[in-house]
């Protein structure tokens, strides 16, 4: 018989009428001493009464039976009334007659049935019922202990329950971003303190942003609406008194954008520029409105409010052109704006339109001879139908067929023609573009310019913070260039203190990700036509470095410079793709040649030094033969070391040369290069060195560097060139850390590295420039393996966080991240995204979590397919967690959302065979809805999600963005 009774069959129910004595009831209720059924005393007496009823009848018309309590035991409620008492009483003794029981009374065990309700309820509990204790984890692989965690930003979000969070929140006065709601008295009382502030005459611009914030810890329930009416009467209120201050500007334009609709924000935006119709900020935030907007972004409209925008600010120029100072900053807005506006037509396919705006730019700033470089080539037209010929007749579908002759237009039709063309949209007049660009009023603002240009035609050649931070322009509202190429400017500078191969397999890895997200027309080679654009760029430099001929040589020697590093880029762009050759090598090494059989550049050193190290990257294995490279070197050095006057490039060449050596294990061999260099004697790489000559070649250069250190500390200054060329201040740092770390004195290496970081703490550019480029050398320094002084993996892990957390978008720290191998991944994503999420940082953690992939990656195809998956989850996570309104604050994570390039990504790794179609196509949407003016994302979206391809073509259409092939050409074109 089963003890529950769900399973009790018809069977099973036996009953029949049995009379007990005293003796046998006694036996029976032997098994309620169990302390589990504490039935009291006179419940059991009526147990032993009870008689078993014998008729099947009511088992059946109840459908279950009860034991039915003793009189004593049912407690009624007082406020009943006695007749009703009286009357269930009554019912009570009859039912006792006749109780329906469920056993025989041979069996040990009865069914219990009636609620124990002092069991629902627990008194000795308090709520939230819930013991305080802590979770310990341990500290395997360096782990940060719970205090260090919270000094490094970490998040309060269920790491303590109940009492333990809600005590942390109340010590923290901003606990994830958001302020506490405060108190009603406390509210009213602060609100009354700030409000009487106000109106005193001292009171400055903190009062109202104290003010402003305040509302956010109101205690009032109000609507998001109300909260944001508020905040804006408080602004409106502050810009009385401070009038055109830009704070108030972003902070006002943050709040109309997330409360209202896109037409309510242009008439609001309309209402300030009455006021002050030469804001940029509020001009910025208008163009935004309309180009990021789904429902109202046209080609048409938004390049009429860049022409509106730009002739005020024109107007305003002219108004004031006598003052000097505000001509520089008046051609500082017409940059940014000119910036804006060219990325625009790039991004939206008018390729055509945006290089005759290049052009005309450089025709009214630089020099009104024609660049050659933009004039297109009848042959490549003739490659092009080649090409269209061969996709036409493949057989392929007719969508496949769209996005490759897309494509293969763009590659080849990018540059404007002036005669007759097949396309009328490839001729483009003046007339068409000069409300875009006006002349500039300081002649040398034209050389930042034209690094500009370099900078919009993809050209990598940013490596640090400080530099790029004077090519941005309110990257909260427009969101920053959307070019994979810019990354690649990390493949440029070499650490020679680490592995080689690690480094080549990272820029392999990084390598790949840029040719699968690559935007046509690129330099890249897996790109038909690739060949067009490299040439475009290679002599758009060489034209750049010719409009300064016997005007200023530095200049001119930096385009040039900027020529060999970008054919450098591309010879290891080939080395990574696997496709090098020696006839690729040869007739790269056939252009250096030219270059330096140039008159003017005869005598140059540093192309020289470009010459030899695009020598070192030809080598397939340099530490088995290097003495091509050496001989170049040691014949610079011979001619070159009495010249005086570049001294600067002869330090940088000398330490180009020993850091070359270390890199393939010539530790003698590099120190005597150094020692060279200090007593300023021939180079001779094979004899012994004696401890003296190598103290007093210290000697002299800490004397050199002492000097050029007294000189840096009152210099406040830096010209743009010197964030691109060879600074002498840090070459002489390098050789003294060099020759410090080749003797064993590693530990007094790293003592004067803190020293001149202590120097260099001051907010100017020229100091920011020598702290970040001493950082790198910290880094370097570290990385240096010396059996004398061994550096815990810790100290250089914290100095690449600390580093990477001042200095967010420097290349060299965002790779030497993620090549620590003893780190795991959390803490290098945690590290990365901490400060100031980029698309840069988003970019390099993709490459970085591939990296790991293939460092972890074995022969066995279960281990493959699960470490793909983990890599795929870490991927995605990371695109999670940076579109979630709570985790991100809104500025960066706006200027992250209208990047084009972090919605490509992130449909391209939803888009694999883990996924289904409407992931991809719910995440195509909001990318739309994001960044509307992109063509990329178009193309994006009809390969990942091909079945909404007439839809987007429709879209493309509408939106007035680029379009070389229509449908219905095609399907003409495939029927021919």
């Amino acid at each position: 018989m089963s003890i529950f009774p769900a399973y009790i069959e018809d069977k099973e129910r036996i009953h029949t009428d049995t009379k007990t004595d005293d003796d046998s009831s006694t036996n029976t209720t032997k098994w309620l001493i169990n302390s589990s059924f504490p039935l009291e005393t006179d419940r059991l007496k009526c147990l032993e009464k009870v008689t078993i009823s014998g008729s099947s009848s009511s088992c059946s018309t109840d459908n279950e039976t009860e034991l039915l309590p003793a009189k004593r035991y049912k407690k009624h409620k007082k406020h009943k009334k006695k007749s009703k008492r009286k009357k269930h009483n009554a019912d009570f003794d009859m039912q006792i007659s006749k109780p329906a029981l469920e056993f025989n009374g041979e069996e040990e065990y009865y069914i219990d049935k009636n609620k124990a309700k002092i069991f629902l309820s627990i008194r000795t509990l308090h709520k939230p019922a819930c013991p305080r204790y802590r979770r310990s984890f341990g500290h395997a692989m360096g782990t940060l202990r719970w205090n260090e965690l919270l000094s490094a930003g970490t998040t309060l979000k269920l790491r303590k329950r109940y009492f333990q969070n809600k005590l942390t929140t109340s010590r923290n006065p901003i606990c994830n971003g958001i302020l506490p709601a405060l108190d009603e008295n406390e509210y009213t009382s602060r609100l009354g303190q700030l409000n009487r502030k106000t109106l005193e005459p001292t009171c400055d611009l903190q009062v109202w942003l104290d003010l402003i914030s305040l509302q956010e810890q109101n205690p009032y329930k109000w609507t998001r609406l109300l909260l944001a009416e508020r905040k804006l009467d408080i602004i409106n209120r502050a810009l009385l008194s401070f009038p055109r201050n830009e704070q108030l500007y972003r902070i006002y334009i943050d709040i109309i954008n997330v409360t209202y609709p896109s037409f309510e924000v242009t008439k609001m935006i309309d209402r300030l520029l009455i006021k002050d119709p030469h804001s940029y900020t509020l001009w910025t935030a208008q163009i935004m409105t309309t180009q990021g907007s789904m429902a109202r972004c046209i080609v048409p409209d938004v390049l009429r409010i860049y022409e509106r925008c730009m002739s005020k600010m024109h107007r305003a120029q002219q108004i004031n052109k006598s003052d000097a100072a505000t001509n520089s900053t008046s051609d500082n807005i017409m940059l940014k704006l000119f910036n804006n506006c060219a990325l625009f037509l790039r991004q939206a396919g008018l390729y055509e339109l945006f290089i005759a705006l290049l052009k005309l730019a450089l025709e009214l700033n630089v020099s009104t001879s024609d660049f050659k470089a933009f004039t297109p080539l009848e042959s490549d037209q003739n490659t092009l139908i080649e090409y269209e010929e061969i996709v036409l007749q493949s057989g392929l579908p007719m969508n496949e067929i769209w996005q490759r002759i897309e494509k293969l237009r763009q590659s080849f039709n990018f540059l404007p023609c002036l005669n007759s063309s097949n396309d009328p949209q490839r001729i483009v007049f003046n007339e068409d573009i000069c409300h875009y660009i006006y002349p500039l009023e300081l002649r040398e603002n034209s050389f930042y310019l034209m690094l500009l240009i370099l900078r919009l035609l993809k050209l990598p050649f940013i490596q640090t913070e400080e530099l790029a931070e004077k090519f941005t322009a309110h990257l909260q509202l427009i969101g920053d260039s959307d070019a994979i190429e810019d990354t690649l400017a990390v493949c440029l500078q070499r650490n020679f203190a680490i592995s080689q191969n690690l480094q080549n397999e990272f820029q392999k890895g990084l390598y790949t990700l840029a040719k699968e997200m690559a935007v046509n027309p690129t330099f890249l080679g897996n790109i038909i036509g690739h060949d067009i654009y490299n040439r475009c760029v290679s002599d758009l430099l060489m034209d750049f470095a010719a409009s300064y001929t016997n005007i200023d040589n530095r200049k001119r020697e930096l385009f040039i410079v900027l020529w060999c590093r970008f054919k450098r880029l591309l010879l290891v762009l080939e080395r990574c793709s696997s496709k090098i050759n020696a006839e690729y090598i040869k007739a790269g090494r056939k252009l250096f040649k030219n270059l330096l059989k140039h008159p003017l550049n005869r005598n140059v050193l540093i192309f020289y030094t470009e010459f030899a190290i695009y020598e070192y990257e030809s080598l397939e294995n340099p530490k088995d033969d290097m003495s091509s490279v050496a001989s170049i070197f040691e014949n610079l050095i011979s001619s070159h070391s009495a010249d005086e006057t570049q001294a600067s490039d002869l330090c940088y060449t000398y330490v180009t040369f020993a850091e070359m050596l270390i890199g393939c294990d010539k530790p003698t061999e590099a120190l005597q290069v150094l020692i060279s260099f200090a007593l300023n004697s021939e180079v001779v790489t094979y004899c012994k060195i004696g401890d003296g000559k190598k103290l007093a070649a210290l000697q002299k250069v800490i004397d050199k560097l002492d000097r050029q250190i007294a000189i840096e500390k009152n210099v406040e200054v830096i010209v743009l060139e010197q964030y691109l060329l060879p600074d002498y201040t840090i070459s002489l740092i390098k050789v003294r850390m060099l020759i410090q770390c080749l003797i064993g004195k590693k530990t007094e290496a790293i003592e004067y590295l803190d020293k001149l970081l202590h120097i260099f703490r001051n907010n100017n550019d020229r100091h920011r420039f020598l702290r970040e480029q001493i950082m790198e050398i910290y880094i370097g320094v570290l990385q240096i393996a010396r059996s004398t002084c061994k550096i815990p993996n810790g100290l250089l892990r914290d100095k690449i966080f600390n580093t990477l957390a001042e200095f967010p978008r420097n290349l060299y720290l965002l790779q030497h991240c993620g090549m620590l191998s003893s780190e795991p991944w959390f803490r290098i994503r945690t590290a990365i995204l901490r400060t100031k999420p980029t698309i840069l940082a988003v970019t390099f953690l993709i490459v970085l979590a591939r990296y790991k992939f293939f460092q972890m990656n074995s022969d066995e195809e279960w281990d493959k397919r699960h470490n793909a998956l983990i890599i795929r989850n870490r991927i995605l996570h990371i695109f999670k967690t940076l579109t979630s309104d709570h985790v991100t604050e809104v500025s960066g994570r706006n200027a992250l959302l209208r990047n084009a390039l972090f919605w490509r990504l992130y449909i391209r790794f939803l888009s694999d065979q883990c996924t289904d179609f409407e992931t991809s196509k719910k995440c195509l949407l909001t990318a739309l809805d994001e960044c509307p003016w992109n063509k990329a994302l178009y193309l994006d979206g009809a390969t990942h999600v091909p079945q909404e391809l007439s839809h987007l073509q429709d879209l493309i259409i509408e939106k007035q963005l680029r379009i070389y092939a229509l449908p219905e050409e095609l399907e003409i074109l495939r029927e021919q």
